[in-house]
């Protein structure tokens, strides 16, 4: 495996490390943002809301480029998990987000009939607070390296190879997203036409660019940046969603509504959903002590079409530090 990896690599510009154990302690900090509209004939729903930043506490261990991490969270209101695989040429993360501490004011405006079968308008400002809304997300990505003899992933997100020399590599990618919002509160429930929960999966693809910037300041000293921005369009879109149940007494085809599109059927009408994909970091080695921090930050465009779009935006930041031997 070894005689296959350097093969495959110009060692001018990426070497493996010799040492096949690494060490490191990893400190974590993630989170969450959400800006909402929503509009109907009969109400509307506008505003930011944000869910507590996040602290995890991690160690890290791995041999010949393979570990594991075990993290300690300081705060168990919400849930972050991220699996990250950073290769030569493939790679990619799964995140799983769950945010209960979302809060924040939200913007309604209702139509509401009088006696007299006329109908007023009411303008008023809701005070979302922590557990009145939850929100679940997955992100899956992966990215393509066309430039791998060169670049290197795995030299700025991970702590397996060594970037020798600067050199960068278009970059070829795709996403799967799963992003579920329950609203518990009944006022929120009642202000927004009896919405109880819904959901909105995408698939999106797109190509970007990667660079790693390679210093060596001494000897034993180097540095190396990286920078990565691979930007990905909706090609498929399925939206779900679930009111209350006496609401079927009603009106029964709104206690569920399901909508599959592909981004081709209605070009004209669709607004265009993207996620972007944003990675950058530091990394400074000095034989065999390796330092520094690294983010990964991801922008989401989510919609149903005409009625319902919300942005996301989830990152996370970590800074770490370590040994190989």
């Amino acid at each position: 495996m070894d005689s296959l990896e350097l093969e495959r690599l110009d060692t001018n510009y990426v070497r493996p490390y010799s040492e096949w154990w690494q060490f490191a302690f990893i400190n974590s900090f993630s989170n969450t943002n959400m800006n909402i509209r929503s509009y109907s004939p009969m109400y509307g729903i506008e505003g930011n809301i944000n869910a507590d930043t996040k602290l995890k506490l991690s160690v890290y261990a791995s041999f010949r480029g393979w570990g594991v991490t075990y993290a300690h969270d300081v705060d168990y209101h919400d849930v972050n998990l991220m699996f990250s695989y950073y290769g030569d040429i493939l790679g990619g993360e799964f995140l799983m987000n769950r945010s209960n501490s979302l809060h924040g004011p939200l913007n309604i405006y209702n139509w509401l009939e009088n006696e007299d079968y006329s109908y007023s308008l009411m303008n008023t400002t809701l005070d979302v607070k922590s557990r009145d809304l939850s929100y679940f997300n997955i992100l899956s990505d992966f990215y393509v390296v066309l430039n791998y003899k060169r670049f290197s992933f795995p030299a700025a997100l991970g702590f397996s190879r060594m970037q020798r020399r600067s050199a960068g590599s278009v970059i070829l990618g795709g996403s799967y997203i799963f992003s579920g919002t329950k609203v518990k509160s009944r006022d929120l429930q009642n202000f927004w036409g009896g919405q109880s929960h819904f959901s909105i999966k995408e698939a999106a693809l797109g190509a970007g660019y990667a660079y790693n910037f390679s210093y060596r300041i001494f000897e034993n000293h180097s540095l190396l940046f990286h920078f990565s921005l691979l930007p990905m369009f909706t090609v498929w879109n399925h939206y779900s969603d679930r009111a209350r149940e006496q609401n079927a007494l009603v009106n029964p085809e709104l206690v569920r509504y399901n909508e599959t599109n592909w981004i081709w059927d209605d070009v004209e009408n669709d607004a265009v959903q993207m996620v972007l994909l944003f990675r950058n970091g530091m990394n400074y080695n000095y034989k065999n002590v390796f330092l520094g921090v690294n983010t990964v930050f991801a922008a989401q465009t989510l919609s149903k079409g005409d009625d319902l779009d919300y942005d996301v935006d989830l990152w996370i930041v970590r800074a770490f530090a370590g040994v190989r031997f």
